[in-house]
């Protein structure tokens, strides 16, 4: 294990003395009060709706230099909400993809096809999970935390290097976890969906004496999956184009969590396999074999504590592991051709904030090791190795941010991030913005930033049958500038709109070196994406409640003017949840997004996604029951496809059900 850079160990002494003089405040963690959310209008949610990821502190969402969401759990529960995936497709400016083996997600009209999700970081109580071989971040069924432990989703839109440094290039997504005194007791929960899926999860949580609270859970999936039909393959050869049996899926996930006073402890374990009925990279179509198993193990062990005037200091070490094995048949009659990609890392983090007159200073410096960033790829039968690379790295950095009130209403934050990564060098990330605040109704924010993207293991030393690494690719770069404008009208009615322009340089795409006709990885594209996003919230405390988004775009090359493969113009979606009797409810969210371009230059046309779903809580005083029907319209639409497919697109489900109940002990 390599020692901590001796520039990174001044900083975090540093950062310690900062703090070495404040008095302790009586509470470390600020905590919103018990309260009945349901009979809550817009204005009384709004002071309790506060966000950590923006800043690592807790502020109000209307302090935050973002255009910011916050989904409760309660609207988890209301809304059948699956996976991570099904909350973030109902925001404005996101949309979401599934290729029959991972979920992508897009963000202000970018998503590459069948991307890994490595420009938008993903963390769990403000642990990254993003893995460090790829970068990838999972977003359906494959995420690591169970959606029914989420006690609220943040999600930053906009760049936030200046905090978090690589893959925070789009938006910073922060699942924080329900606290065992919100179970107080055991809760045992099963569900059956359709394509014959059962899964199950038992939770224990309590709140003990001096200030303990630990939560464990496990959840067990299971999943037969659908028959396809690709036409690409439709041939008497090919089984007439339809894949039978071939997309099941079954997964764990294991969360443990200890808090006492300051201290506190998350330990995860989730295993993913996925049978993949696409014949990805040429692989035999219409055969079962065709796998993938991705594993995550974390723990982390931190410390944080609250002074006088909202000062506080915290600090966090962290142990991650992930891998991923893939199975690939290429012969009947042979074992699969097999990829192996294991990754392990620690890292430490220290930040600490202080309050002086009219400012509020925020420092930190992390350290990550990655120590194992391992791949191979090899056939089984006869053996051969066609890759084999075995590589570490090491990245820390330090950024330091202030806010100062310059005028009452006025308040200018600005942060600097430095980063330091023995595989390209360092990378400078800045970010200002401006909010103004001239009464409780109102907030305009001018926000301006850079981020980067570090390049990937598999860009760096993809070597393969087809392809080849690139070890002289720089990071990616976007630069950021938006303007967000919120109104409280009144009568539980909120408006917001944000404009933004995003200008990306230096991309990674893969191209073919015409030397050695390899697949390789360069800096190649630049990219502008312009658009709007528009919100309407409506909640009067009771009755009902509603939201409305919309977003126009339009992402292009900036060298020829040609738009974006996989980038809607228009993305609508409306939620509306009504009480019907008692504690009846129903939801319903409908999602239109218009045609998008494919990678062959055909379009895929727009379509509308209709989710109903009904909520009896506490029947009995101990149970809860749900049942939800997906695409209820039963539409028919289709995502484009990315490289190594035969297919131009990836149809998406159809309709489909789940019930699931959930009893209280």
């Amino acid at each position: 294990m390599r020692a901590l850079p001796r520039r990174g160990a001044l900083a975090v002494a540093a950062l310690l003395a900062l703090c070495a003089n404040v008095t302790p405040a009586q509470s470390a963690t600020p905590r919103a009060p018990k309260a009945d959310l349901a009979a809550m209008d817009l204005e009384q949610l709004m002071k309790l709706e506060v966000v950590v990821a923006a800043s690592k502190r807790t502020q109000q969402t209307r302090d935050v230099p973002s255009f910011v969401s916050v989904i409760s759990a309660e609207q988890i529960r209301q809304y059948g909400y699956r996976t991570l995936g099904d909350v973030l497709k109902t925001l404005a400016g996101f949309y979401v993809g599934n290729d029959r083996s991972s979920t992508s997600v897009g963000v202000r009209g970018f998503s590459r096809s069948s991307d890994p999700n490595s420009r938008v970081l993903v963390m769990v109580n403000g642990l990254r999970a993003n893995d460090n071989l790829s970068g990838r971040a999972f977003i359906g069924e494959e995420f690591g935390v169970d959606i029914d432990l989420v006690e609220r989703i943040e999600v930053i839109r906009g760049p936030s290097a200046a905090i978090y440094g690589s893959n925070a290039f789009f938006a910073v997504i922060n699942v924080v976890t329900r606290r065992g005194a919100s179970v107080n007791g055991a809760e045992v929960a099963t569900s059956a969906a359709s394509f014959g899926t059962f899964g199950g999860r038992t939770t224990y949580g309590m709140a003990f004496e001096k200030d303990v609270d630990v939560l464990v859970s496990a959840t067990y999936s299971d999943s037969r999956g659908q028959d396809h039909y690709f036409k690409e393959y439709d041939s008497p050869a090919t089984n007439n184009g339809m894949a039978r049996d071939a997309d099941a899926e079954r997964f764990h996930k294991l969360l443990a969590t200890v808090s006492k006073g300051g201290f506190s402890f998350q330990a995860q374990n989730s295993v993913r396999d996925k049978h993949v009925p696409t014949a990805t990279v040429g692989t035999l179509f219409n055969d079962n074999r065709a796998r993938n198993v991705d594993q995550l193990t974390q723990g982390s062990a931190s410390y944080s504590r609250a002074f006088t005037h909202g000062s506080s200091v915290s600090a966090r070490i962290q142990r991650s592991r992930w891998t991923s094995d893939g199975d690939y048949p290429y012969a009947p009659t042979l074992l699969p051709g097999r990829d192996e990609s294991v990754g392990e890392a620690w890292g430490v983090e220290v930040d600490a904030g202080r309050a002086a007159g009219r400012h509020f200073f925020n420092v930190g410096v992390q350290y990550t090791d990655n120590l194992k960033l391992d791949r191979a790829t090899y056939t089984r039968e006869p053996y051969f190795s066609y890759q084999d690379e075995r590589h570490q790295s090491t990245v820390w950095g330090l950024f330091a941010q202030d806010e100062v009130k310059l005028l009452q209403p006025l308040t200018l934050v600005a942060g600097i991030r430095y980063d330091e990564h023995t595989t390209f060098g360092s990378a400078t990330s800045p970010r200002v913005g401006l909010i103004y605040v001239p009464g409780r109704a109102t907030t305009v924010k001018l926000l301006a930033g850079r981020a980067y993207r570090a390049p990937n293991e598999s860009e760096l030393h993809g070597e393969g049958v087809v392809t080849k690494g690139n070890q002289h690719l720089r990071p990616e770069r976007i630069e950021t500038l938006e303007l967000v404008a919120q109104r409280l009208i009144g009568g539980g009615v909120q408006v917001s709109a944000a404009g933004f322009r995003n200008r990306l340089s230096d991309l990674l795409s893969q191209h073919r070196d015409p030397s050695d006709n390899l697949l390789v990885f360069e800096n190649a594209d630049a990219i502008e994406s312009k658009g709007v996003e528009l919100r309407l919230t409506v909640n009067r405390g009771h009755g009902l409640t509603g939201l409305l988004n919309y977003a126009v775009q339009r992402t292009e090359d900036r060298a020829t003017g040609v738009e974006l493969t996989n980038s809607p113009r228009h993305m609508a979606k409306v939620l509306l949840h009504a009480p019907l009797r008692g504690q009846l409810s129903a939801s319903l969210d409908a999602q239109y997004t218009s045609s998008k371009e494919t990678r062959l230059g055909t379009l895929v046309p727009g379509y509308v996604v209709t989710n109903v779903s009904i909520l009896a809580p506490r029947l009995w005083n101990r149970m809860d029951l749900s049942a939800s029907i997906y695409n209820l319209l039963d539409a028919e639409y289709a995502v484009p496809s990315g490289a190594g497919r035969l297919q131009n697109v990836i149809s998406q489900d159809g309709r489909s059900f789940r019930v699931k109940t959930t009893l209280h002990f």
